[in-house]
């Protein structure tokens, strides 16, 4: 017969035998028990933690509004920032997106983006917005580094994403495969779509503000900073116009020629889209959707999940 032998992980104070189907309460030390088939040694654990504290005290950190980040790694130098992957530090950490500028114009620049982020997560919150504000950038601190002549923004960092689609062109210099730019192309004019209606314009949609979601087939936009509230029907076909160019990049080579495996019709329809601000100006998002579904399923049948393996 094997005895189970029933404590406290916290205390090692004796627990009751309905620990072994529920969660208990330790009358000793208080803390919450639940069984579970995945247990952690607590010697185990105390050594993690160490671990861990050493490593935050450990490498570059700076702090910004009273918290402090350790960054981990650059991500990469923009027009107004320099832009790093950084961890909260403290009880409550958190992987951002730290973007340091200097003062002027860094702090002009980064009030507004914030401002502008702030906005776009504030729009139709019981509605629609719920799921697209998940594909928003959502601000964590803004303010000047302390002890330094910098001006930080920090922004929740999105997890599972790969990289950016100029990287993606990049890693498929011989053109990407069609079927990936159809759902790519298809997230883009979603998100555009739904800021369209609301009257506003991104302003600066380039393969380098957006970021590619492998396993998820999701694609996320980036770099608000020039996003603009009461657009009319000029800016957001220039919206347009740049989500298409970013497709016939991923179309092309590296000679920038379009691939032999691109469909006539996908390929046309890019390149009239990326071309002819009436033609998008005239159709919208949604309805360059449409002609893009119909492109689909000319050229590859019924919509299938083809996973995308970098």
């Amino acid at each position: 017969m094997t005895l189970t032998a029933l404590n406290c992980p916290q205390c090692s104070a004796p627990l009751p035998r309905v620990a072994l189907w529920r969660s208990v309460k330790c009358s000793s030390c208080g803390a919450l028990i639940a069984r579970s088939g995945s247990l952690v040694q607590r010697d185990q654990f105390r050594q993690a933690l160490l671990r861990a504290r050493q490593a935050e005290a450990n490498g570059a950190s700076l702090t910004c509004g009273g918290s402090s980040y350790r960054i981990l790694q650059d991500l990469g130098t923009g027009e107004h920032s320099t832009v790093h992957l950084a961890r909260r530090m403290g009880p409550l950490p958190m992987l951002v997106t730290l973007k340091l500028a200097s003062p002027d114009p860094g702090v002009a620049r980064h009030t507004g983006e914030a401002a502008v982020v702030r906005e776009l997560q504030a729009m139709d919150p019981s509605g629609s917005g719920a799921f697209y504000s998940r594909l928003l950038p959502e601000v964590v601190g803004i303010g000047m580094v302390d002890g330094n002549q910098r001006h930080a923004l920090i922004l929740r960092n999105p997890t599972g994403y790969w990289g950016s689609l100029g990287a993606l062109a990049d890693h498929f210099a011989g053109g990407l495969d069609p079927r990936h730019t159809v759902w790519i192309w298809r997230r883009i004019l979603a998100v555009l779509g739904f800021i369209h209606g609301h009257g506003w314009a991104h302003g600066d949609v380039c393969p380098e503000h957006a970021l590619v979601h492998a396993p998820s087939h999701g694609v996320r936009l980036i770099g608000w900073g020039s996003a603009r509230r009461g657009s009319g029907p000029d800016e957001q076909a220039e919206d347009l116009q740049h989500s298409a160019r970013i497709i016939r990049v991923l179309l092309s080579t590296s000679g920038a020629s379009l691939s032999t495996e691109a469909p006539q019709g996908l390929a046309q329809l890019a390149e009239r889209a990326a071309n002819d601000p009436d033609f998008c100006r005239a159709h919208g998002a949604p309805g360059l959707d449409e002609l893009l579904r119909n492109e689909s399923r000319k050229a590859f049948g019924p919509p299938t999940f083809v996973p995308l393996t970098i």
